[in-house]
């Protein structure tokens, strides 16, 4: 089974003779000691037995370049000065290629954690939610490579994508180091749900040429926007869990049964993500004067195309810093991610996918999300394994920092800082 992590082995219990057959032997014939084979089977790489997961990182760098060259950029860079045609046109090619080669391996990876689903030890009910949804999302994102999705059909991608996101969120919550992805995840499905709600009063209202239905339309697309606001901001405090390791000695004694350390509101990470989205919202505003420079009139060119429709009623200037917020979340997820890689590469593809969860690819990328995050939820042991992994790094290197680095006061305040 793909969930299934090599660790070290533990020690028989006492009242159980070893096995002399499965023990190696040494040369003069007589038994290895139990410290050397855990050490043997402790350089075993962690999550071996995961190597799906290991592709959501560069499949998330891929959906990022799609997103901003092929949907920010491109549109954007359309009659904005003179003499950039062939650098718009360049950039358009790039991104309808990152857009292709994100298509074809978030195809593959996808089916690929559809069947580690189905093996894990997920609930039946979700088991089944991911091959339903799963294959329908797939056969259309298929379909969407020849011609045209019809409307109906990108509805129900959207909505089915939304709905697995809630169930993976739902069996995630009670795991505490994935509550934040979790939260942001199912954050951004009730938001999908919540928004093609407000699409279908939309079409309706225009039909029936009802103010009622018109009104009623703009209160579900602003109910939409708080919780896509809110999905971002929980995106933001993930960021603030801890990355670093510190040497065994520098930390003390942890439980066994401890709860890994718990994100942190206020991280110096979630704040460069804040301040950097306030000046480009700040640049993006300044873009719609008339005397704007071509940057800041490109930035606000590229933010209004994260703009969710129907439009709610909030000001613009939040609308944008959402958006900036969402794309600069995305990159540090991505260069700073949690202990757990996948997470970083999960919180990314639900972010891409936030605003538009109808488009093909803004579906796909929710439901790879929503697989990975019910896989990881699953298991424990490949987390522990990985940051198991990240302090004997983090131990090796300090081993071979020198002396200056390495000093007694510095362990001592590190230690302090952490218990802190």
């Amino acid at each position: 089974m793909l969930l299934n992590i090599d660790l070290p082995p533990e020690a028989p219990p006492p009242s159980v003779a070893p096995d002399a057959a499965a023990s190696p032997r040494r040369e003069d014939g007589g038994d290895a000691p139990p410290a050397e084979r855990r050490s043997s089977a402790a350089e075993r790489p962690p999550l071996a037995g995961l190597p799906v997961l290991r592709l959501i990182r560069p499949l998330a760098v891929l959906a990022l370049l799609a997103m901003i060259l092929g949907r920010m950029l491109a549109p954007a860079m359309v009659g904005l000065a003179v003499g950039i045609e062939r650098a718009a046109h360049a950039i358009e090619l790039a991104g309808a290629g990152a857009s292709q080669l994100f298509a074809i391996g978030a195809i593959v990876i996808a089916m690929a954690l559809i069947g580690a689903v189905v093996r894990s030890r997920a609930p039946y009910a979700l088991r089944i939610a991911a091959i339903v949804a799963g294959s329908f999302v797939i056969l259309v994102v298929l379909h969407a490579t020849a011609q045209r999705v019809p409307d109906l059909s990108a509805a129900l991608i959207g909505v089915s994508a939304a709905i697995l996101a809630l169930g993976s969120a739902w069996d995630a919550l009670r795991i505490p180091f994935m509550r934040p992805v979790a939260a942001a995840l199912g954050l951004v499905g009730a938001s999908a749900l919540v928004r093609l709600t407000g699409v279908f009063l939309a079409v309706w209202a225009n039909d029936r040429g009802s103010k009622a239905l018109a009104g009623a339309t703009s209160s579900v697309a602003t109910a939409a926007f708080a919780l896509d606001a809110l999905a971002v901001l929980v995106a933001t405090v993930a960021l603030g869990a801890r990355r670093e390791a510190r040497p065994r000695d520098a930390e003390p004694p942890r439980p066994r049964d401890a709860e890994p350390p718990r994100p942190r509101l206020v991280s110096p990470l979630s704040l460069a993500a804040l301040a950097l989205s306030l000046l480009v919202t700040r640049a993006a505003l300044a873009g719609a004067a008339d005397d704007a420079s071509m940057i800041e009139a490109l930035f606000r060119r590229a933010l209004d195309r994260l703009l969710t429709r129907p439009a709610p009623v909030v000001p613009l200037s939040m609308q944008l810093f959402v958006g900036a917020l969402s794309v600069v979340v995305v990159a540090l997820a991505l260069i700073a991610p949690p202990r757990l890689p996948v997470l970083g590469g999960a919180l990314a593809l639900l972010l891409v996918a936030r605003s538009a969860p109808e488009v093909p690819l803004n579906a796909l990328s929710l439901l790879i999300a929503a697989l990975c995050v019910a896989l990881a939820a699953r298991d424990e042991r490949g987390f522990w394994a990985a940051v198991l992994a990240t302090e004997r790094e983090g131990t090796s290197s300090a081993s071979r920092a020198p002396e200056s680095r390495t000093s007694p006061g510095a362990r001592q305040v590190d230690a302090s800082d952490d218990t802190r």
